[in-house]
């Protein structure tokens, strides 16, 4: 059972996998920013049962959870903004970027040890990923170095949260960072929506049901990724590499949800980013 927080990293994946597709189907009847903002709240809704035990939390780890939403929150946007202004395979690759991020806080922020086994378990799954991704219908349009910069900073802010997660998971419970994170988000979000000016279609809310589900993917998520990084014996390098995993439930949609081809190829890749998931396991455990 001391090894528990792989199977919970592993769930957690394949939970996060499957909202890309949710999303996408969301996007039929919504806007990205309705979303958002309903998607949090309503996972916020979830966690009210734990008010109690959140509010007993010292005023100082609140701070530092909101700091943690506000990182997540700057993410979001320059994510927004380099995908924008870039073709989605460029971005694609650009992502993996996170988990270099990920292993350099987790080995020189947090101490952690980066053996030839993960080194070479990393280069696999970024391998892999990065074939799916030159799959992926892109534009041969100029990209400019601030856009790539931008979409650079996306990933490190990324990485930031991971680390942050490790970190406030050791003053408090799992119940109590989810509980604050999800408040945070939802008032961000929604001053978001205000500052935007956008409107919000209730009608088109009430039965978009892919937002509860979401909801209910992201709070049973959440709440296994932060009890994994619980665990004394987790470390930010390897649940960084194991979170790749989620790229199994996006190929498998893509093909019998949303029709998309090249299915062979991506299990193809798929494989070889499970097989770097295996080599950085295999020596540690």
């Amino acid at each position: 059972m001391e090894h528990i927080w792989i199977l919970f990293i592993v769930i957690y994946s394949l939970l996060k996998g499957s909202r890309d597709g949710m999303k996408k189907a969301a996007l039929k009847k919504s806007s990205a920013g309705e979303i958002l903002f309903f998607y949090t709240l309503i996972g916020f809704i979830f966690t009210l049962p734990n008010i109690k035990d959140a509010l007993s939390l010292e005023p100082i780890f609140i701070f530092y959870i909101f700091l943690k939403s506000a990182v997540v929150c700057t993410a979001w946007i320059f994510a927004f903004l380099a995908i924008k202004n870039m073709s989605v395979s460029l971005y694609g690759i650009m992502d993996l970027s996170r988990m270099v991020f990920s292993t350099m806080l987790g080995v020189f922020v947090l101490g952690e040890s980066f053996t030839v086994n993960k080194a070479i378990g990393v280069a696999l799954v970024i391998l892999g990923l990065m074939l799916v991704n030159a799959k992926k219908n892109s534009s041969s349009k100029g990209v400019s170095i601030p856009v790539l910069a931008v979409a650079l900073l996306n990933c490190f802010f990324n990485a930031v949260s991971g680390t942050m997660d490790k970190v406030l998971m050791g003053y408090m419970e799992s119940t109590q960072l989810q509980f604050w994170f999800m408040l945070f988000m939802t008032i961000i979000y929604g001053v978001t929506l205000i500052i935007r000016k956008e409107k919000i279609s209730i009608k088109s809310i009430k039965t978009n049901y892919w937002i509860p589900v979401m909801s209910l993917s992201l709070i049973i998520g959440d709440r296994l990724l932060f009890e994994a990084n619980k665990n004394p014996l987790s470390e930010v390098t390897l649940m960084t590499v194991i979170k790749q995993s989620s790229v199994i439930v996006s190929v498998l949609t893509g093909y019998f949800v949303f029709k998309e081809k090249d299915i062979l190829y991506k299990l193809m890749c798929t494989l070889i980013v499970l097989s770097g998931i295996f080599v950085a396991l295999l020596m540690n455990y």
